[in-house]
């Protein structure tokens, strides 16, 4: 597939034209909703109703702050469950003080909010920068991919996508935060889709293939504080991801020859809570095989 131009924006862009930037050949546009605890971006409303009726296929993002977790995904569910988003629900995670959860407690908490995005309905993705993702890692891009959630890499090099390809460490580059299109009077940021997250899902015929195979699918019921043996084989050692770590929790138990051995705790939940368990040999997106119910 062709790589796709799209932008991001917030107030600090205004009120574009959004038929201009569509004319312009920008195919899709993420915008900021909301940010932390009571704080919606004030030109979110506005911005989003024009987009969606220029015909520009549109998503939204929630800007992630150390404020309860709970509330922050309340409000972003509030913010966009009004408008028929195309393009994925994205939650941005870059700021300092997020760093000083540690590494697993931020992951976990991505996940969970990702989990809720995805029970809502929509798409879920996370944004974040190279830094967070693969150099200091406060984030687990690995984790976050074996979950099934796409990745948003923001990376400034001054590489374009005209000389380079990112799409083995993200699924959209953002590769630049000023740049210019037809339509915005600033500087805007500049990104590279190598999905079409707007596209139908794939048939069942067509769904994705895995070189892991397990030892049980469909659905699984634990009581608050069981534990499931799920085995999988594949010939490199697989990632296997909670969509709720904090309702069901994934802990390795042992390799043996193509063999892996896992248990899944319930940890958390209330009776009825369904968590999907994901997943993903080296180099594959995470692919959900089972549910655990808590019963």
């Amino acid at each position: 597939m062709k790589a796709l131009r799209g932008i991001d924006i917030s107030h600090h862009q205004g009120s574009p034209d959004f038929k201009r930037i569509r004319a312009a050949g920008i195919k899709f546009v993420i915008l900021k909703a909301t940010e932390g605890v009571n704080y919606t971006d004030p030109c979110f409303h506005t911005n989003i109703k024009a987009a969606l009726a220029a015909g520009l296929p549109a998503g939204a993002y929630h800007f992630l702050r150390a404020t309860p977790l709970d509330r922050q995904i309340s409000d972003f569910l509030a913010a966009i469950q009004p408008y028929r988003l195309t393009w994925p629900a994205a939650l941005d995670v870059e700021h300092a003080e997020l760093s000083g959860m540690g590494h697993d407690r931020l992951t976990d908490n991505v996940l969970t909010f990702c989990a809720r995005i995805r029970a809502a309905g929509c798409k879920p993705l996370v944004y974040s920068n190279y830094n967070w993702l693969y150099a200091a890692k406060y984030l687990d891009a690995g984790r976050v991919r074996a979950a099934g959630v796409p990745v948003w890499m923001a990376w400034y090099s001054g590489a374009t996508p005209a000389n380079t390809d990112r799409s083995s460490l993200c699924d959209i580059w953002q590769y630049c935060s000023d740049g210019h299109v037809d339509g915005i009077n600033c500087n805007v940021d500049c990104n590279v889709a190598y999905r079409d997250f707007g596209a139908a899902e794939k048939p069942a015929a067509e769904a994705q293939q895995t070189a892991v195979r397990v030892d049980t699918t469909g659905t699984v019921k634990l009581p608050h504080g069981g534990v499931y043996q799920l085995k999988t084989t594949c010939p490199q050692q697989p990632g296997v991801t909670s969509a709720r770590p904090d309702i069901v929790k994934v802990l390795h138990r042992a390799r043996l020859g193509e063999d892996d051995f896992w248990y899944l705790v319930a940890v958390g939940g209330r009776p009825g809570d369904g968590v999907g368990i994901y997943t993903a040999a080296p180099g594959e997106q995470g692919l959900r095989r089972m549910i655990v119910e808590i019963g």
